[in-house]
């Protein structure tokens, strides 16, 4: 794994869990948060996508971004060494 990907698993890890700890602070008790969690509801796919959407969002931009940065510097080595650069 490398560092930017510890860094990324790290900071989503914050995310879901911080996340958790705020509304169980607003709603000053767990069960509330932990009610919706599970409820099988409109809620619970609400509260399921506000925790994970980011996390996915910033994953998939992260992994486009580095295969496409990849790919410019494999392209680039190679015309380096056909001498077109």
């Amino acid at each position: 794994m490398s560092k930017w990907q510890k860094i990324g698993l790290g900071i989503s890890i914050l995310w879901v869990f911080g996340l958790l700890i705020f509304l169980g602070v607003v709603h000053s008790t767990w069960k509330t948060v932990v009610d919706v969690l599970v409820a099988g509801n409109l809620d619970t796919l609400i509260l399921w996508t506000v925790m994970l959407g980011p996390v996915v969002l910033l994953w998939s931009i992260g992994i486009i971004t580095g295969e496409v940065t990849r790919g410019i510097r494999r392209r680039q080595s190679t015309l380096e060494q056909d001498g077109e650069g």
